[in-house]
Parts: C-alpha cells; structure tokens; sequence
C-alpha cells in the first residue's frame, strides 16, 4: 500500500510533464494547526479545526482554513465523519494561482481506519471532498467553479518514550498524503498535490498532544502560463500541529 501511494503523485506527474512543459517555483510556508474531536456519546461527537497558514514564514497569508464536522465510531478502530469547510486562499508566491484572495466551500466525507503494527500505530485515512471556488479573478462567490477532489493518507506514529504508565509521551509522526481531483472542471491538474510530513510529537496529557514538523508539498497548479506551461510549487513548511481530545457525554 505504501508503495502504491508513491506511485500515485509519480504517475499523474509523468502524465502531466509529458504533456506540458513545467516551471518550478519554491516557497516557504508556516502552518499552525487546532484539531479537537470533541465526543457527545459514546458514538457521536463534533470535530473541529482551525488552519492558519502563512506564506514566506509567518509574514504574509496564504490560507485561512475552517473546518466543522460530526463524526460517528463504527468501532474502536474505525470512525466515518461528514462536514464543511471554509477556505479563503490568497496570492502567494512567485507565480500566484490567483490575483485576488478568493472563497472556497466545501463538503467533505471520510472513513478513518486505526491498526497497531508491533508498537506502531497505522492510520489511513478516505476522504472525499465537494469544492464549490469563488471567482478567483473578483474575489466574490461568483461564476462558481465546482471540483471533485479524493484524498488518501498514510500516517504511522512511532512511540520513543514512555512514562511509569506505559502511556507514550514522545513520538515520531510521520505521512503521506495524495490528492486526486476530478470532474469536467478538471484540465491540467488531475493529480493536484502531496504532501510528505516529518515531525516530533509530545504527548502532553490533559492538553493533548503537539506535533511540529517539516512538511514538503508538491502542487501542481491548476491553469498554464500563457505559454503553455504548468506551475509546479515545492512548499517547505514548517507544520505545527494541537490534537484534543474533549468529553461532554457520560462514558458508559
């Protein structure tokens, strides 16, 4: 599966390339993450994320990502969750792919599945999201533009320290993620982006944990410069991740 998951970004780059001449651009990216499932039941619960992301370090904005959802435990190690987002995305870069900040709603759905390998837990993650853009020209939710988008996860977390408890207090974090667009509104950009992770986790208790890292993402834009060539983007980030956990039902 793993190997698979590399081949992906691999395959539609190929296709792409052979297609369309490239131009590379870089950037560096600093993203700050709050992620909390917050449980209602022993099934139930409402997740809810904040994404703050900044363009050239912390100066300048390149994103502001809201996202809402329910989801639902199947069992111990599988959950379904549906949801909203909003995004606001904005020019950024040497080439951006907008002139305006412009909006961005979606709907998204996903099964998340949870395995122990030895110490180590495995999580691969479905999602499914409905991308409904603003004119990116006017910066206004007009002339909308409607895409498909599927996303696949792979994340393997690696304990290196435990307390008295056995409970794992520093970890190693480590992903891949794949994006696969798709629909008639879709050109040039069939395989969107990737995106490696590489991080230091510290399991804080009470507070949740914390995770900062370095994430290389690769995007391919989704227009072509007026003489026929693809943007290419290799964002550097530095990724910095909250994860809570919050109870309001009774447990039973």
């Amino acid at each position: 599966m793993a190997l698979l998951l590399l081949t992906i970004p691999l395959f539609f780059s190929a296709k792409v390339q052979a297609q369309t001449a490239r131009y590379n651009t870089t950037n560096f990216h600093a993203w700050t993450v709050l992620n909390s499932q917050i449980s209602l039941s022993d099934k139930f619960g409402i997740h809810a994320e904040v994404q703050i992301r900044r363009n050239d370090g912390f100066n300048k904005w390149q994103q502001l990502l809201l996202r809402p959802g329910i989801f639902y435990t199947i069992n111990p190690n599988l959950s379904a969750t549906a949801g909203y987002a909003y995004v606001e995305t904005y020019p950024y870069g040497e080439i951006p792919s907008a002139k305006v900040a412009f909006p961005e709603h979606r709907i998204w759905q996903q099964f998340q599945f949870t395995q122990k390998t030895g110490s180590v837990d495995v999580i691969s993650r479905l999602r499914l999201e409905q991308r409904f853009f603003g004119d990116a020209s006017l910066g206004t939710f007009t002339n909308t533009r409607f895409e498909n988008r599927f996303r696949y996860m792979l994340r393997a977390v690696v304990p290196l320290t435990r307390d008295a408890n056995k409970t794992t207090k520093l970890y190693l974090p480590v992903y891949d993620e794949v994006f696969i667009n798709f629909g008639e509104n879709v050109k040039y950009n069939t395989f969107d982006q990737n995106r490696a992770f590489l991080g230091l986790g510290l399991n804080t208790g009470k507070a949740g944990k914390i995770e900062v890292g370095y994430m290389y993402q690769y995007v391919q834009q989704r227009n072509l410069l007026p003489n026929l060539q693809q943007v290419v983007e290799n964002n550097h980030t530095l990724s910095i991740n909250w994860y809570t956990n919050l109870r309001l039902g009774k447990k039973r």
